[in-house]
């Protein structure tokens, strides 16, 4: 038994696919299965699948379901390893990611999931950028949903026995695509997960044109559709759930200001940003959480 299962979702991107899985196979840990999870691909993938003629590649061909949810479940219940590590078809591993991890796995023995850092390629641009995610805190999950997603998908590896124990799979829904993962890993810290960071850049997170993540709108629409879920249904920490998605829908605006503002949209911006001079209080723990995440000080109280 490998002990990483790794599992790629892709539909027709062999172009940027081939280096993804280029850089599985160039990894310096071997000890894994790959599982290429086709999501309907007309393109010539499995052609490719095949000419590349590793043993520890698994391909599966499926009907397409329109996200990425649906594939990465059939990754997750063809896995045979007591690990798996997701990775998106256009990104791309560091030869030591795989390594790395198993040496966090050794030293953190009770832990659940595992994050590194990235490097964010937007294609075309001629500098990338770090991405660093975290930290773990004691109230994770409150932290996620107050805060924001603190976690990227082809950073992460996740126990499988956590998964199979608590039924967890990412949300096929159709208001949840581009957020399942955000989504997912609120539902693991719901169960009380062991997150550990890894304060390395071991891969490439890609923006292209064509990026699923460039649907501002619908990420946006989707991102109150499950964050709603969590407020209303799943948590347990704040009785006042109104009083809750206040806070949740004022971090909401303070993000989507900041990003009008940075497209020089000025008037727009303030608009947006209007409602933070009414909640000074829930404005400032805010900005005391985002300096808090920026200087890796893990703040006990939220």
């Amino acid at each position: 038994m490998p002990l990483f299962s790794i599992v790629i979702p892709t539909y027709n991107r062999i172009e940027k696919l081939t280096t993804t899985i280029q850089s599985v196979l160039d990894q310096t840990f071997e000890d894994f299965e790959l599982l290429v999870m086709d999501d309907g691909s007309t393109d010539g993938t499995e052609k490719l699948i095949v000419q590349l003629g590793d043993s520890r590649i698994k391909y599966e061909w499926a009907p397409n379901s329109g996200g990425p949810a649906t594939p990465r479940n059939r990754g997750i219940s063809a896995a045979n390893s007591p690990w798996i590590s997701f990775l998106d078809a256009d990104d791309v591993w560091y030869p030591t990611k795989l390594s790395e991890v198993a040496k966090t796995i050794v030293k953190n023995p009770k832990a659940h999931v595992l994050c590194h850092n990235e490097m964010l390629h937007v294609v075309g641009a001629n500098q990338k950028t770090v991405l660093e995610y975290g930290p773990s805190c004691k109230e994770i999950y409150k932290a996620l949903l107050l805060y924001g997603n603190r976690l990227s998908t082809s950073a992460v590896t996740v126990q499988t026995d956590f998964l199979v124990s608590h039924n967890l799979r990412f949300n096929e829904n159709k208001n949840y695509i581009i957020v399942e993962d955000y989504d997912f890993w609120l539902q693991l810290a719901s169960w009380d997960a062991t997150f550990i960071f890894i304060n390395k850049i071991l891969g490439e997170y890609t923006i292209d044109d064509d990026n699923i993540s460039l649907s501002t709108i619908k990420l946006r629409h989707n991102n109150k559709v499950i964050l709603k879920n969590h407020v209303y249904n799943i948590q347990q920490f704040e009785f006042d759930k109104d009083k809750l998605w206040s806070r949740v829908c004022l971090r909401l605006d303070i993000e989507e200001g900041r990003e009008i503002f940075g497209k020089g949209e000025r008037i727009n911006g303030i608009i947006k940003l209007a409602p933070i001079v009414k909640k000074p209080i829930e404005t400032f723990k805010y900005i005391v959480n985002k300096l808090g995440k920026k200087l890796k000080i893990n703040f006990k109280n939220y």
